[in-house]
């Protein structure tokens, strides 16, 4: 039964709220990568693994080329920047947790975007940005763990070789 549900959870947020589908919008000269993550386990859960993640990359922990900086959190939101190593690239993170009714679950809308002008095509830099805090959390191996994203969504996704 739970098998069915995920799906079905999923084809509903779809469906339901046409501002959560990760469609690139309006800024076409800055890489992006949009990405929907679903889980069957409470918001506050995932929020808060993530905010941990966030907070033991940073540089302030000691991570050495983990650039990862918490801006805010909010139960609804988390915001984050992300800098290079060598300070040359740097982008803006957000992580947006909407409970599921179906599944008693969560949806995350994750967002990486690159701050300055850049090339669109970034070899899978913002996806790596969101996919390492997710399975340096451990999110990524729970069971119940779902991801959406695609080349329209998330630019250089197919490149991406994250670490």
């Amino acid at each position: 039964m739970k098998t069915l549900l995920l799906p079905l959870a999923l084809v509903a947020a779809l469906l339901c709220s046409a501002s959560t589908v990760p469609i690139p919008g309006p800024v076409p000269y800055h890489a992006f990568c949009r990405s929907m993550w679903l889980f069957a386990t409470p918001c506050a859960a995932i929020s808060s693994a993530l905010e941990q993640q966030i907070v033991a990359l940073s540089p302030v922990t000691g991570c050495g080329n983990c650039f990862y900086n918490l801006v805010s959190v909010t139960p609804l939101a988390i915001l984050a920047n992300h800098t290079s190593p060598d300070g040359l690239t740097a982008e803006t993170l957000s992580f947006k947790f909407l409970p599921s009714v179906l599944t008693g679950g969560c949806r995350v809308n994750a967002n990486s975007q690159s701050i300055a002008f850049t090339s669109l095509l970034d070899n899978g830099l913002n996806y790596c940005n969101l996919y390492n805090i997710l399975s340096a959390s451990g999110l990524s191996a729970q069971p119940d763990f779902m991801e959406m994203t695609n080349e329209w969504a998330c630019l250089g996704y197919g490149l991406a070789s994250c670490k």
